[in-house]
């Protein structure tokens, strides 16, 4: 049985971000982009590196919340899960890979951010994210 995205969320989160990266702005992320972890809970910029070298995180869904509230965690966790199929090539229950989203705060909403960055990592044996090499999108895991 998966672990919820929320229960994996803060040990994604809390991984250093070591290595040699570009900093971008969370909002220049793009389906299809790799991410080192950050150590902070609300953040404006992550480590973009290629796929090719050692990363945690791949972006393999964006999209906008619709309505005048933001919504929960969970309604936003589920619209990256209805994606994760499509851009993954197997269910997220069947998948070896997790998913996660970054949303947007109460403050950054009431400013005008809509986008969920949807995004995927492994975890080892322990639990721990683990460093990958190559893109998992259309991987079939």
């Amino acid at each position: 049985m998966k672990l919820t995205p929320i229960a994996i969320l803060g040990v994604v989160l809390a991984l250093s971000a070591a290595g040699c990266s570009d900093e971008g702005n969370v909002f220049s992320l793009g389906e299809g982009d790799c991410f080192r972890s950050v150590t902070e809970t609300e953040f404006a910029d992550v480590p973009i590196v290629d796929c090719s070298e050692p990363h945690e995180h791949q972006v393999y869904a964006l999209w906008n919340v619709v309505g005048d509230s933001l919504p929960s965690q969970t309604a936003m966790d589920e619209g990256c899960f209805d994606r994760f199929e499509t851009a993954i090539g197997t269910s997220y229950a069947d998948s070896e890979i997790y998913g996660a989203s970054l949303v947007p705060t109460q403050g950054s909403f009431e400013a005008g951010d809509r986008e969920v960055i949807c995004f995927t990592f492994e975890l080892d044996d322990a639990g721990e994210a683990v460093a990958v090499t190559g893109s998992v999108l259309g991987s079939n895991r």
